[in-house]
Parts: structure tokens; sequence; C-alpha cells
């Protein structure tokens, strides 16, 4: 799985940057143990998959509006809302997380 580096989290999350590296890098094993996790786990009738877990505490450490996703041609994206379709934020495309924009990955490939 590919993920930003550090520098490039700091961008969006700030002095958490190191933590959010942790995160992408957890197994489900360990990202269960975190506490968003377990609120995520705990209002689901089903279990969540582990993408969906992982935005999940990405959120809660970033203070961002929430997880949201949308379909295109070549999958789903799943990101964290930013409060503006154009402010840089993590986005979950293609089975690798960058920091992007969802609009231009909208705009790319909807």
């Amino acid at each position: 799985m590919k993920t930003p580096s550090i520098k490039k989290l700091a961008e969006i999350f700030g002095n958490n940057a190191k933590q959010a590296k942790a995160i992408l890098l957890m197994s489900r094993e360990q990202l269960l143990e975190l506490p968003p996790a377990i609120k995520r786990v705990a209002e689901c009738y089903h279990p969540p998959t582990t993408q969906d877990i992982r935005m999940e505490c990405l959120n809660t450490l970033g203070d961002f509006y929430g997880v949201e996703g949308f379909d295109t041609k070549k999958g789903e994206c799943l990101y964290l809302n930013a409060g503006d379709t154009y402010a840089p934020t993590l986005c979950r495309f293609n089975g690798s997380y960058r920091v992007t924009t969802w609009g231009d990955i909208a705009e790319k490939h909807a």
C-alpha cells in the first residue's frame, strides 16, 4: 500500500503527521485498539472494512468533518472532508493514500 511521506502529511495533519503515518501503516488488529476504531465498530451492524476504520482514525486525528466517498470509473475514492472541494486532504483511491483534493480526483476520473 502506497502512503504519503511524513512531510506531505504535515501539510494537512501539522504536528500530528508522524501519528498519521503510523496509523496508515498499522494492521487491522492495531487499529482496533484505538478509541475511534472501537467507536466505529460499535456503531456498525456489519464489521467495517479496514480502510473505513483507518480513515475514521485519521479523521479524528486531523479534526476533519468526517469520512466521505464517491465512485468513479476507476473505483471508489474515500476522503477526509476538509470543508471544501479543493482543500488539500487525504484521499484513498486505487488502493493508495495521497494528499490531494477530492475535487481533482472527481474531475479526472468521474
